[in-house]
């Protein structure tokens, strides 16, 4: 370990080249636009940087020129070029050639770079977009080249609608695409094959699954190890990917540098004994300049069969860098070899800057470069003598020093990933510290046998047949390790996002204590300061006495109500075989505001919409309290809703039910009504809730329909703030009830351009005939009320557009206050 130093850099001649690209390609804003006139001015510049030659700040106008091509590069990915009558998306019909297959829980995933679309019943003309389309149905045969004709329903990609939800639609920008959406697996027409390579490449996945499949111990385990042996990770179920992110060991999940290095190491040392055996000319260090290079294309051969992951990729190129410096007696640079990796990976696809996997990748990397030999040099524990005579005593104090230098390394890939790890999974893996020490070598020899029976099995599948058991059995071990690390208490910790300006400070204090000397390592205090500002900075801000937000989760309610420390959730939303609404919505909303119990769990009535999502937050969100509408409780939706609220006491409630105080607020059972036979559907036997707070009235109504409101009519008065009643239909919202309620807000519940129509205009109309005004969530994002007790203000997520859709090119996030705020 060689601890680098600040003017260190400075002689690492592909670094700040890299750096400047990197930081060009992250800083385009994703238009194609001015793709061409960025790449004019780095040609300028360049050219420039070259006739300056020698003098002073010809570099400067080089890396410059680096930062342009960056931002040129990832402008062109970005270009898009959408039919006019496909702006809006709807039904559509695409050409083009598929670019990624993924296929999950009986749906099919697929990445399509269109070349010519049209309306279904319109002329196709020439077009360049990607659109990312799911399907049920998991027996399509279809594979990455193939060109394809598909019949689809297209929806702008919309940015985030919610706090605390990830952003996935900046990224997709990044890489052109410009619409998701659905199709019909009996509404494709393949029009040519995938390449024959690529069909055999499959073909051989398949029978080396199955041949794995008869040897292991268990399903798990062979789908641990065709993980590693061909990439087919989406056979590994969510509770495992769990348990090894509380674990640690996340990063075996994927084909990741660890593994690609650990490979280009065996082969290598393989190579090069074989040479040597073979004698002569071959013996000793010559032998070295033979095997690395001939190592390459194994390498290389692996990353193809596993998938291309981005992770593998730059590892793969380092590995390279490496093997080919060593041929040619040349000593590899850790920091160098990084540095050419970002750009190869930048120039070759900008849009991997914005990669989650990546950028954890190559953040662990630096980090063991950089700021891993400064661990080990602060760690008090002695270095092995060389000289020590003993061997028994020699073997131990290397023993040691490779635990300390594990455990530093593990370190160091912690707290230089940790501001990414913490915005985009909310917690950090402690037990990762001590379980890679251990996990480490078993990782290294299941790489070898993965990659080594996956050779195996393409030349000869009988003689392959005992490393797979082999590769199986660790796979199987490997388990159960991680489920004993994932059991510990305290394994993984919550730790709140940063933001820009503490994650700034973090990496700044970081980077002077691991490169800097003398005063400058004091500079590593800020380091703990922005934790410590994370952590204690949201609890200075000022609350109001009550809000209550409702979520933005597509066609569904998800209601969330908070005072003083307390918490309440009403219903999930939840999609029928389509996303978990509680995973993608609910949890990252209450992670991001520091909910990590409730003190009620409200299903206003078993319809998916409302359910589905709450039964995934309830598995991870303890409740202590749940409410469900009398008489629901046998359905099958209700019992996975009280499933998942393990330990929190259930109650069936009706009019009439005690109150129940949250915080300063009160919250009152409305409905259903206690003689509700003669109401045939579970919409009129919605639970609706009254939220008191002073002064300030909100009426939660469920999906209550004429029937339900006219028997809410003798319980409820005026109130300031109305969930609207089955998300705006016309069976709902009739006047009686706006006569009575008269609101000053109402909360419409819908999800963008949703099936059905809502809300339907003419109600829509109904309470702005009322002077109430309207708020949506499928235009305004979430939207959040704040109460003082006397009056309330509305937030919205997103920029209000009038009632109008939501613009595809909307920025992410901008509030709006109504004009009753605070006076």
């Amino acid at each position: 370990m060689v601890r680098y130093a600040w003017h260190d850099l400075g002689t690492r001649p592909l670094f700040f080249p890299a750096l400047s690209l990197t930081l060009g390609a992250l800083w385009a804003t994703g238009t194609g636009s001015a793709a061409g006139v960025f790449l004019l001015c780095a040609l300028c510049l360049g050219l420039l940087g070259t006739a300056l030659g020698p003098l002073p700040g010809a570099h400067l106008a080089v890396l410059v020129a680096l930062a342009f091509t960056g931002a040129g590069l990832s402008g062109f990915e970005a270009r898009v070029e959408i039919p006019p009558a496909l702006v809006e998306g709807g039904p559509a019909l695409l050409e083009g050639e598929l670019e990624r297959v993924e296929r999950f829980d009986g749906a099919t995933r697929l990445r399509l770079a269109v070349a010519r679309a049209g309306p279904p019943t319109g002329p196709e003309v020439a077009a360049r977009f990607r659109a990312s389309l799911s399907g049920r149905g998991d027996g399509l045969d279809l594979q990455p080249g193939q060109r394809v004709r598909v019949e689809a329903r297209l929806l702008p990609d919309a940015p985030p609608s919610n706090p605390g939800e990830r952003d996935f639609a900046s990224a997709r920008r990044r890489q052109g695409v410009a619409f998701t959406g659905g199709f019909s697996p009996g509404r494709l027409l393949v029009l040519s094959p995938a390449p024959a390579w690529r069909l055999t490449l499959e073909e051989l996945r398949g029978r080396l699954a199955l041949a794995v499949r008869q040897v292991a111990p268990s399903p798990d385990a062979a789908a641990l190890f065709l993980t590693l042996a061909a990439g087919q990770r989406a056979e590994l179920d969510d509770a495992w990917e769990d348990a090894f992110s509380r674990a640690g060991l996340a990063h075996v999940l994927s084909v990741s540098g660890l593994h690609v290095a650990a490979l280009a190491l065996m082969t290598l040392a393989l190579l090069r004994r074989g040479l040597v055996r073979l004698g002569g000319r071959w013996r000793g260090l010559e032998a070295r300049r033979v095997a690395a290079p001939a190592a390459v294309p194994f390498v290389w051969a692996y990353v193809l069969f596993t998938g291309n992951q981005a992770p593998a990729v730059r590892s793969a190129v380092m590995a390279t860098a490496v093997l080919l410096g060593l041929g040619l007696w040349r000593r590899a640079d850790g920091l160098n070899g990084l540095s050419l990796a970002a750009l190869v990976l930048v120039a070759w696809t900008p849009s991997s800057v914005v990669d989650l996997s990546l950028r954890l990748s190559f953040l662990a990397v630096l980090g063991l470069v950089l700021l891993s030999p400064a661990l080990r040099e602060a760690l008090p524990v002695d270095r092995p003598d060389p000289s020590e005579p003993r061997r028994l005593k020699r073997w131990a104090a290397q023993a040691k020093e490779t635990v300390a230098q594990t455990l530093c390394a593990s370190a160091a890939a912690t707290l230089v990933g940790l501001p990414v790890v913490a915005a985009a999974f909310g917690r950090v893996s402690l037990a990762g510290l001590v379980s890679n020490i251990i996990a480490l070598p078993l990782c290294g020899v299941l790489t070898g046998l993965a990659a080594g029976g996956a050779a195996l099995f393409v030349v000869a599948p009988a003689l392959a047949t005992p490393v797979l058991w082999a590769g199986a059995w660790a796979s199987e071990l490997l388990l159960a390790l991680t489920r004993g690390f994932a059991s510990v208490p305290f394994a993984a910790v919550e730790v709140p996002g940063l933001g820009p300006l503490l994650a700034l400070a973090y990496a700044v204090g970081l980077s002077c204590w691991a490169l800097g000397s003398g005063r400058w390592r004091y500079a590593g205090v800020l380091t703990p300061l922005a934790l410590l500002g994370a952590v204690l900075l949201p609890g200075l801000a000022p609350e109001p006495a009550l809000r209550i937000t409702f979520l933005s989760v597509g066609q569904g309610d998800a209601v969330v109500l908070r005072s003083r420390g307390h918490h309440a959730l009403v219903d999930g939303g939840g999609v029928p075989e389509g996303a978990d609404t509680g995973e993608r919505f609910v949890l990252p909303f209450l992670k991001a505001e520091g909910v990590s119990r409730l003190d009620l769990a409200v299903l206003s009535h078993p319809h998916p919409d409302h359910a589905l999502g709450l039964v995934s937050t309830l598995a991870q969100v303890p409740a202590e309290q749940l409410w469900l509408s009398a008489g629901t409780t046998d359905g099958p939706l209700s019992r996975r809703v009280v499933a998942a609220a393990k330990g929190a006491v259930v109650e069936e409630v009706q009019v009439g039910h005690p109150s129940f105080t949250l915080g300063e607020a009160t919250v009152e059972v409305l409905g259903p009504p206690v003689d509700r036979e003669l109401m045939e559907g579970a919409n009129d036997r919605s639970v609706v809730l009254r939220v008191r707070h002073g002064d300030v009235t909100v009426l939660l109504a469920g999906d209550v329909e004429e029937d339900g409101e006219a028997a809410l009519e003798e319980a409820v008065g005026t109130v300031t703030v109305l969930k609207v009643p089955h998300h705006g239909s016309r069976t709902s919202s009739t006047a009686p009830l706006l006569a009575r309620t008269r609101p000053r807000h109402a909360v419409f519940c819908v999800g963008r351009r949703n099936r059905y129509g809502f809300p339907h205009p003419e109600v829509e109309a109904r309470y702005r005939a009322l002077g109430t005004e309207c708020w949506r969530t499928d235009t305004d994002g979430a939207v959040t009320l704040e109460s003082d007790g006397q009056d309330v203000r509305l937030v919205s997520f997103l920029p209000r557009s009038e009632g109008a859709p939501l613009p595809v090119a909307a920025s992410a996030k901008q509030t709006h206050r109504s004009a009753d705020d605070f006076r």
